[in-house]
């Protein structure tokens, strides 16, 4: 899907420290269009009992990285929510970061469907999803946007 990003990637990284706590266990390492790449890890990624990284924790990083790749399109919109989502996990997940790509595949007026691939720290691909994330109206995106400007310009 070839969109143009509102936000570049420090835009997106200042915007995700403010509204995401625990954010900076991801950190954004390029955005492009409707693609966004990010790394979690390896500190913060909990591991299961044999020690691979968890499911709960990979999930968290392909939701999280989804999330920045829709918002750089359509701007903050602090009322977007994940709506639906498949993941398959294919391989055991090695210690060490997390490599996480997102593209938006599809976004329609009301919602967005995102592309996002995990791979480990040897660049084996560990997790696929796709995730469906519900958005506000347009009238309501344009709000939120104003109300974004005035709150900076202040």
């Amino acid at each position: 899907m070839a969109s143009r990003a509102v936000m570049s990637v420090d835009e997106a990284r200042a915007w995700l420290a403010e509204v995401i706590s625990g954010a900076d266990r991801l950190r954004l390492e390029s955005v492009d269009g409707a693609q966004v790449v990010a790394i979690a890890g390896p500190d913060c990624l909990e591991l299961r009992l044999d020690g691979t990284i968890s499911g709960p924790a990979m999930f968290w990083a392909m939701d999280l990285t989804g999330f920045v790749a829709v918002t750089v399109l359509i701007g903050p919109a602090p009322a977007m929510v994940l709506a639906h989502s498949s993941i398959s996990f294919l391989e055991p997940a090695e210690p060490g970061a997390l490599r996480v790509t997102a593209e938006v595949i599809k976004l329609a007026s009301r919602s967005a469907v995102v592309d996002a691939r995990a791979s480990d720290h040897r660049g084996c691909l560990v997790a696929a999803s796709t995730l469906h994330f519900a958005l506000p109206s347009r009238a309501t995106r344009a709000a939120l946007r104003a109300e974004h400007a005035a709150q900076a310009s202040n």
